[in-house]
């Protein structure tokens, strides 16, 4: 009962506070966009209570699902509302997470700060996972969604928003949009230089690599077979988690209807036999360990040349799930292994420029040769 009464209270207070800075944004209107605000003098050089105006200042954003929310000028204290979210917001601006949605299993931490890894654990905002008081107590400033757009997506964040009191936004990001959703964040966080770093090395990739498979004539171009678990679970063509396959200039031959969720669809060795596809790649601690010596699998061109390999999956799978930025690490990694003469990429190289870029971590030589030690050419 007394736990309850303190949610209640801490609430109650984070309303209060949310509607006079509604009503102070109101009294002071500042535009509608945080780039197009003009301060008197950085926030560094406030004093007294210059500095506490400035603080307390809102500005009028309207989000990917077109509601507007009053936000504060200066953000440093983030709520992730689920895993998506807290990854983008770590690889932009970590120091200014208050908590995660979920914990970073033991693989994921060993890429990840001690100091990150201990913060409070919310869960996820759309499910029965959520501790209210962890957030209540924890209070950022804004929680924050990231993904694709859904048509729920605004009543969604209208429901979070209304059981926490916390203003609650969404930015859409998909592989395509990625450019412009670190652009908005970094506006929204004041992470704009870290913004800018991010965006232009998706940017260089991105365009890189459509360049250079653009001279690749489509009917010419190597076709690749996404198997998960038991390798008969295919990751069909068309989906999030096949993007990546189509961006690195590959074709994914599991042009089927998804019948599972997630992209995926059971299959026989027979309809794996018909397509014999030029490349396989697996996901983590399945079939890739034993596929060769399967007898059912060896007469497929694959495996007898060495063209099939396990997808890198630390800090997160390279290929899409969950679909994140290092879709954009695997775009190198996978035009790397289709195209060898075009994309003449040193992923030692590569991964370790990522890991320094968007997780602020150095790798080691142990920590490379673990996560590509199935995934490059045999």
């Amino acid at each position: 009962m007394k736990s309850r009464q303190i949610t209640a209270t801490l609430l109650t207070a984070l309303i209060l506070t949310a509607t006079i800075a509604g009503c102070a944004a109101t009294e002071q209107p500042v535009g509608q966009n945080a780039q197009t605000m003009q301060l008197a003098a950085p926030l560094d050089q406030n004093t007294g209570s210059e500095a506490s105006d400035v603080q307390s200042m809102t500005y009028t954003f309207t989000d990917s699902c077109g509601r507007e929310v009053e936000l504060p000028v200066n953000i440093d204290r983030i709520a992730p509302s689920g895993a998506l979210s807290q990854i983008v917001l770590y690889t932009l601006c970590p120091d200014k997470l208050v908590g995660l949605s979920i914990q970073f299993d033991d693989m994921q931490s060993e890429y990840i700060d001690e100091k990150y890894t201990s913060l409070p654990v919310f869960g996820n905002f759309y499910g029965e996972t959520l501790n209210l008081e962890s957030v209540m107590l924890a209070a950022p400033q804004v929680i924050i969604d990231i993904g694709p757009v859904n048509p729920t997506a605004a009543d969604d964040m209208d429901s979070i928003q209304g059981r926490t009191g916390i203003p609650a936004i969404f930015i859409h990001m998909d592989i395509d949009s990625m450019l412009t959703a670190y652009e908005t964040l970094g506006r929204i966080t004041g992470e704009t230089g870290q913004a800018q770093k991010l965006s232009g090395y998706i940017d260089q990739t991105l365009s890189e690599t459509s360049r250079k498979i653009s001279a690749t004539p489509v009917s010419e171009r190597p076709t690749v077979y996404y198997g998960l678990d038991d390798g008969l679970t295919a990751i069909v063509s068309g989906v999030v988690h096949s993007e990546v396959i189509e961006l690195a200039g590959g074709i994914n031959v599991a042009e089927v209807e998804q019948t599972i969720r997630g992209g995926a669809s059971m299959i026989s060795i027979e309809q794996l036999m018909l397509w014999n596809p030029d490349v396989m790649i697996f996901e983590s601690n399945n079939i890739h360990e034993s596929v060769a010596s399967r007898a059912e699998w060896s007469e497929l061109g694959a495996i007898k040349t060495g063209r099939f390999y396990e997808i890198p999956n630390d800090p997160y799978n390279w290929i899409g799930r969950p679909p994140s930025v290092n879709r954009i690490l695997g775009i190198k990694w996978l035009s790397n292994l289709l195209y060898p003469d075009i994309f003449d990429y040193d992923m030692i190289a590569e991964a370790r420029e990522f890991f320094r870029l968007f997780y602020h971590c150095e790798v080691s030589n142990a920590q490379i040769e673990s996560l590509l030690s199935k995934s490059t050419f045999k």
